[in-house]
């Protein structure tokens, strides 16, 4: 769709200029070395209410991006349902690597401070980016870690 200014921010949003975007959740289940069932849901910010008591981040809307733009929702979903496709074909034949200098190129964090979040506990480094895995890979000095789902809020640090 060509909007410039889109993040990925790990493990499932997009941010566009610093602010909330979307959001994507996915769920599989299934057993190992069988058929899986994949549910992926995306949620995109199209219009925000007035009233958005509660949000605790930075958030913009498709509106706000598209200056008044219309139809931009329907094809939004039109390019979204056509990408989405191909890429779970190239994922169940080669996994997470072809995706990953792509991930790096729009990894909002990496290179920066960040903090992970985990409960009442914070740890501080630098964000490297992903693995093939796509675990996320945080440098302190003990060295890079590999973070991976759970309840983990990513930040830039203070």
């Amino acid at each position: 769709m060509g909007v410039e200014g889109c993040k990925l921010k790990w493990p499932n949003d997009v941010y566009h200029n610093q602010k909330k975007l979307a959001g994507i959740l996915v769920e599989l289940s299934g057993q190992a070395g069988d058929a899986a069932n994949l549910i992926i849901g995306v949620g995109v910010n199209v219009a925000m209410p007035e009233n958005v008591e509660g949000i605790d981040q930075p958030w913009t809307s498709l509106n706000e991006i598209a200056n008044g733009q219309t139809n931009l929702r329907n094809e939004l979903v039109k390019t979204l349902t056509q990408k989405l496709c191909s890429s779970i074909e190239l994922y169940e034949t080669q996994g997470l690597k072809p995706f990953l200098d792509t991930w790096h190129k729009y990894d909002n964090f990496i290179g920066q401070n960040i903090k992970l979040i985990m409960g009442n506990r914070e740890v501080h480094g630098v964000c490297r980016g992903i693995d093939a895995s796509g675990a996320l890979l945080l440098e302190t000095d003990a060295g890079i870690e590999q973070y991976v789902g759970g309840e983990i809020s990513v930040r830039a640090a203070d």
